[in-house]
C-alpha cells in the first residue's frame, strides 16, 4: 500500500513532466538565454514589425483600390 505522503510528490512529478512535454518550464531556465542576446532580438523585432506594417499597408491599399 502506498503511503499518503508520497502520492502528492508523485502527482507533482507527473504534472511537471506533462508541463515540460507541453512546452512549459518550471523555473526560468530559458530566461538566461534571452538576456544575453537582447540587443540582437530588439533589432530583429523592429525589422519584423516593419515588414508586418508594410504588408498591412499594401493590403489596405489593395482594398482601397478595389
Amino acid at each position: 500500500m502506498v503511503a499518503r505522503s508520497s502520492v502528492p510528490g508523485m502527482k507533482m512529478a507527473g504534472l511537471e513532466r506533462t508541463a515540460r512535454l507541453a512546452g512549459e518550464s518550471f523555473g526560468y531556465e530559458d530566461m538566461a538565454l534571452l538576456t544575453g542576446s537582447r540587443s540582437i532580438d530588439v533589432g530583429y523585432s523592429r525589422k519584423l514589425w516593419g515588414l508586418a506594417a508594410a504588408i498591412a499597408v499594401i493590403g489596405f491599399v489593395a482594398l482601397a483600390l478595389r
